[in-house]
Formats: structure tokens, C-alpha cells, sequence
């Protein structure tokens, strides 16, 4: 078992400012599935939700969620020209890999889609990037990272943007630092609280380090 440092990012959201694209493709698609758009103006409330009570705020039907995932899914892989990353996060990456501590992403996007963004944007080789379907399941993915490269799971440091980043970090018994630039905003943190919350990559950096 690795006793190295490792830290495992997120991708939409945390690595990739997709935050935007994702609204306004949920916006395109309210009509076809009969769901509630969203304002900027309500997007505050919203994140301090559960997701269960933000799908019935808005409209959302449970059974659709499957298709409505897939259809966005879809139209961001075609649209990720529109997206860039976050300011200072390759700095923070490369910073990262010169002090010896490995670095992987967990994302629910297609790998190769995710490894031509890293590509196009100069990010540095990560250790290994793994594309799992996620959306209530992230402990069970972070579980199979850990057994899969032998990993410490008391070295490891997780990476997110969404208050189920913290519920899974729990699950899977490795620490977790949110980052408040992504899909939950500050906002979405006031009910699950982090190890530690930073609002900057400069932030991050420092609190993986220190």
C-alpha cells in the first residue's frame, strides 16, 4: 500500500469552469422536459437545498432524471470548446506533481473527453483519470480507486464542489476539501461542511501542503 500523498480532484466544476454551460443547457432543455428553468437570481436558495427538494422546487421528475442526464450529458461533450479552466488551477497542479504528491480526477464524464480538454488547456499527466457514472455512488468509486492502485486512504485528500463530494468522502474515509468557485457555490456548503473550505486555487494549494 502507497503511504504517497494523493490527491484526487473532481473535474466539472473544480478543474473545468462548467458551471455556466451546465445552466444553461439545463435552461434549453426545461421546455422538453417539463421541468422549472432556472435564475440566476434563485440559484442562492436553490444550492442550500437537498437535491431531492431542488427537483421538486423546480419540477423535475425523478423517473425522467436518467434521459435528462444523458441529453445534457451529451450536448456538454459537444459543446466543451466553450469551456475553460479555472484560473491558476494547472499552476496549482504542476505545483502539486513538483512536490511529490500524486494527483488523480474521478469524473462522470467520458475519459477521453476529459483527457483532450486536459490536453488542449497544458494540464500536466495526471497519475491516473477515472470515469465512473457517479451521481449517488462517489464512495463507491472513491472505494474502488483506493483498492485499484493501493492506495492509503489516510494519505488521500478529495477534491469537490458539491456537498455530495463530502457525503462521499465520509463513506469512503478520506478527507475532502470543497472549493466554493463550483456547481454549489458557498452556498452549498453551509449543511455539509468540508475538512476545509477554500475559495481560491491559492487556497488550495496551500491547505493540500500545509
Amino acid at each position: 500500500m502507497s503511504e504517497q500523498k494523493t490527491v484526487i480532484f473532481d473535474f466539472d466544476g473544480t478543474l473545468a469552469n462548467s458551471v455556466d454551460l451546465i445552466f444553461r443547457l439545463y435552461n434549453e432543455y426545461a421546455e422538453q422536459f417539463r421541468y422549472s428553468p432556472v435564475t440566476w437570481e434563485e440559484i442562492p436558495a436553490l444550492r442550500r437545498m437537498s437535491y431531492a427538494k431542488a427537483m421538486k422546487v423546480k419540477g423535475v421528475k425523478a423517473r425522467r432524471l436518467p434521459k435528462i442526464l444523458l441529453t445534457l450529458s451529451k450536448e456538454m461533450h459537444s459543446r466543451m470548446d466553450d469551456v475553460l479552466p479555472y484560473d491558476g488551477i494547472v499552476d496549482i497542479l504542476l505545483e502539486l506533481q513538483k512536490q511529490g504528491i500524486s494527483i488523480g480526477v474521478l469524473t462522470s464524464n467520458q475519459a477521453p473527453l476529459v483527457n483532450s480538454f486536459f490536453k488542449k488547456h497544458g494540464f500536466p499527466a495526471f497519475d491516473f483519470v477515472v470515469s465512473e457514472k457517479t451521481i449517488f455512488g462517489k464512495d463507491k468509486a472513491l472505494k474502488r480507486i483506493i483498492k485499484r492502485f493501493g492506495l492509503d486512504s489516510s494519505q488521500i485528500i478529495y477534491i469537490g464542489d458539491e456537498p455530495r463530494d463530502v457525503v462521499a468522502s465520509r463513506k469512503a474515509g478520506v478527507r475532502v476539501i470543497g472549493v466554493s468557485w463550483g456547481i454549489a457555490g458557498l452556498e452549498g456548503f453551509e449543511k455539509a461542511s468540508p475538512d476545509l473550505l477554500v475559495h481560491t486555487p491559492a487556497e488550495l494549494l496551500s491547505a493540500i501542503t500545509n
